[in-house]
């Protein structure tokens, strides 16, 4: 099966880079959000709406659960369903200031199964982690036997983390390995202390590398993972774009 892959983008992307990313023709770009509310989720779909006009590319949009009831959640769906996005990428979110039996969605297999139930024709992703326990992949296959369709991965910078990943699962619902492009020295840095992600020595090396050295050579860098994820038997990538395209295409060229 060729490789497929698939960009991320966030709702404030300009129409050039848009634009720039359709003409790589993905699989479909999803629209992240933090905790989505009204007002961020009608921007999302003035971007799927684009797309829609612009190309055939599908469209995904996150939607987070620990912030919404089910009335909340109901009139999102129908917004989407209206406007032709049937795709959707359900998420926790993250945790409220406010008491945990106030929260109707705690975990995001609750919205899983919520959506599947009112809308069965909708397409749900859901994520999974790298490096995870095995209580962790009890209950992705839990998310999964709910609902999920499709499984988007957590990034690493090490192409190592995927290939184990790969190995060690057995949930046979297509998983899109996301990866971060190394692109900018701030931006991996600004990552690596986020995430805690491992920090391979070549990654290492390259933080010892001018602005732009590190992006020519983290285009290489970041393609290189794909290629080698691929020959380990990888089917998707989710290609966090960071509202790049130049450099998406720069990555796309080298797979």
């Amino acid at each position: 099966m060729p490789l497929q892959y698939s960009f991320e983008i966030t709702p404030n992307i300009d129409q050039d880079n848009l634009d720039g990313l359709l003409t790589l023709h993905p699989q479909f770009i999803s629209i992240t959000d933090r905790n989505h509310d009204m007002d961020n989720l009608i921007q999302s779909i003035k971007i799927a709406d684009y797309v829609h006009a612009h190309s055939d590319v599908d469209v995904m949009i996150h939607l987070t659960g620990i912030d919404k009831d089910y009335d909340t959640v109901k009139q999102m769906m129908d917004l989407m369903q209206n406007h032709d996005v049937n795709d959707v990428l359900a998420l926790r979110g993250d945790k409220l200031s406010q008491n945990d039996s106030a929260i109707i969605f705690s975990h995001a297999d609750e919205l899983v199964e919520f959506i599947k139930k009112e809308y069965q024709d909708v397409n749900i992703a859901g994520t999974c982690y790298l490096n995870s326990n095995d209580e962790e992949l009890h209950w992705l296959k839990h998310k999964v036997t709910k609902g999920c369709t499709n499984l988007i991965s957590q990034f690493s910078f090490d192409v190592n983390d995927y290939v184990d990943y790969l190995n060690r699962t057995d949930v046979t619902t297509p998983i899109w390995f996301g990866i971060m492009p190394v692109i900018s020295k701030t931006q991996t840095q600004k990552m690596l202390d986020l995430t805690h992600a491992t920090t391979p020595d070549k990654i290492i090396a390259l933080m010892n590398a001018s602005e732009e050295e590190f992006g020519e050579k983290g285009v290489i860098y970041t393609a290189e993972m794909i290629n080698k994820l691929e020959q380990a038997g990888a089917n998707h990538i989710h290609l966090y774009s960071l509202n790049d395209a130049e450099n998406t295409k720069q990555i796309i060229e080298q797979i």
